[in-house]
């Protein structure tokens, strides 16, 4: 094969496009485009800008989950599965798809408001980059910041959920007067793993037990 051409497949793979059907779908807007047509194997490198740019603008790469899909859906772009690393939405991680899972399930439920007790710096980055736009309200209490007993009733009489983040930076101070309110105790979960995923499974777990 001559140096300045690629072989189609190759290049919709190196974009995320690895199955079939999601090769094919693909190729649809390159066709569309004028950059190749159904009967070439091969396009031009110099034209590999020109398919990024296409791929960007008119589809929209997900892994496939229902929680991405449903994000993606309102880009107006064409939704096509590719590698999960691929995705838009997720990139791939375990953690931030599941997320997105926990925020839908908590729109669903009408409980869109989560109040989180603990938890690393980058979890908590974590989690806002991944819920910012998301129609739900989350607020993070440090794990190092005591709020005393008249704030932390106020912060559980508002929240839907209350996550008490065991295992993460959160002192016995600050966890102690959300844990004594026992009028909340319905609504507030202790979650003993770290990680963002672990969070997110814990609150769709507490969704379905209380649907």
């Amino acid at each position: 094969m001559p140096d300045d051409v690629i072989a189609i497949a190759t290049l919709l793979t190196e974009l995320g496009f690895t199955a079939a059907p999601s090769q094919r779908a693909a190729r649809v807007h390159l066709h569309a485009a004028g950059l190749t047509n159904p009967t070439k194997v091969n396009i031009r490198r110099n034209k590999r800008d020109a398919a990024e740019e296409i791929v960007r603008t008119r589809i929209a790469r997900s892994c496939g989950a229902a929680s991405c899909n449903r994000v993606l859906a309102a880009s107006g772009r064409e939704v096509i599965e590719v590698e999960p690393s691929f995705c838009e939405v997720c990139r791939g991680s375990e953690g931030e798809r599941a997320l997105m899972q926990m925020a839908d399930a908590m729109v669903a439920a009408r409980r869109p408001r989560l109040l989180v007790l603990g938890g690393s710096p980058a979890s908590r980055t974590q989690i806002r980059e991944t819920l910012r736009g998301r129609p739900i309200e989350v607020e993070f209490i440090e794990g190092d910041r005591p709020t005393g007993e008249r704030r932390a009733r106020e912060l559980s009489a508002s929240a839907d959920i209350i996550v008490i983040w065991g295992g993460t930076i959160l002192d016995h101070k600050v966890s102690q007067p959300f844990a004594d309110l026992g009028e909340f105790s319905a609504k507030r979960i202790t979650v003993a793993q770290r990680g963002a995923a672990s969070l997110a499974r814990s609150v769709l777990e507490h969704l379905r037990r209380t649907a």
